[in-house]
């Protein structure tokens, strides 16, 4: 894996946005990934290795999160925003087209990128998301959203991320002391929080979201991952996933939430049979 760093203008100032690369830079075929709301980068660790044999696999951190400004207006969080860093990365990278593995919010910006007229994307890998997000699911689900939450200990602060995002894996107890720490920045040498903007919760609306119209529109082949155990993706909307639209293919994954890690092996083969194919 490497660190890198890209900047993009946004509203007359110049933002800086990180990204982690696993793979050969001059590797043509490009899976970009992009995680949930209120995760980073880091979460694809493991699938991003894993895929490094087929692709130039790009992880980025949305601006708010990781290694990532966070913005000063805090208006400015939203999709225009993170389809032009998509944008940007992509440019970047120097290809026509790009291969795309999406956790949650990630998920929906690339719905909406696949639903573009001369859309870059070849390949969607939705995770544990879908067109329509019911309002009561993302009330459950943004509980904590926004929070300060502050630790004495990155130990506490692991301690906390399991007890608080059990819908996550499944894991191992290596896997979630991993996560754990992916959850948290070092504020100083005595504490510790959660690696995004609580800002962000200022923007997040809590309705319900339907973007049915969106889906119509997608042309290219959809795997989606759904967490049985899910509050966000519902068994109606998997349903109509299959059915209309891309007609999406389904990997489920039993005794999970919301949502997928994408760190045990039959959630990476299945996404690999899926992208090679």
């Amino acid at each position: 894996m490497q660190q890198h760093y890209l900047q993009f203008p946004w509203f007359g100032q110049h933002y800086t946005v990180g990204y982690r690369a696993y793979g050969d830079a001059a590797n043509p075929n490009v899976l970009l990934c992009v995680h949930g709301i209120s995760r980073n980068a880091r979460d694809f660790d493991t699938i991003g290795e894993a895929l490094a044999d087929r692709y130039y696999v790009i992880a980025v951190d949305m601006p708010g999160r990781g290694r990532s400004d966070w913005m000063d207006d805090k208006i400015h969080y939203g999709y225009p925003l993170y389809e032009t860093v998509a944008g940007e990365i992509i440019a970047m990278a120097g290809v026509p087209h790009v291969d795309w593995i999406g956790t949650s919010m990630g998920g929906v910006i690339g719905m909406r990128v696949a639903a573009m007229a001369n859309s870059p994307i070849r390949r969607l890998v939705l995770n544990d998301i879908g067109p329509f997000i019911p309002a009561a699911g993302r009330r459950q689900n943004g509980q904590s959203f926004g929070l300060d939450t502050r630790f004495a200990s990155e130990a506490e602060g692991v301690r906390w991320v399991r007890a608080n995002r059990t819908a996550f894996g499944p894991f191992t107890d290596a896997q979630w002391e991993k996560f754990g720490r992916d959850s948290l920045r070092q504020i100083s040498d005595t504490e510790w929080g959660l690696d995004y903007d609580p800002g962000l919760a200022e923007t997040r609306s809590m309705d319900d979201h339907s973007a049915w119209d969106q889906w119509e529109r997608i042309a290219c082949p959809v795997l989606c991952v759904w967490g049985l155990d899910s509050v966000l993706l519902t068994p109606e909307t998997v349903a109509r996933m299959r059915t209309t639209g891309p007609k999406a293919q389904i990997h489920e994954v039993p005794g999970v939430g919301h949502c997928p890690g994408l760190v045990d092996q039959p959630q990476i083969q299945a996404i690999r049979r899926f992208l090679t194919a």
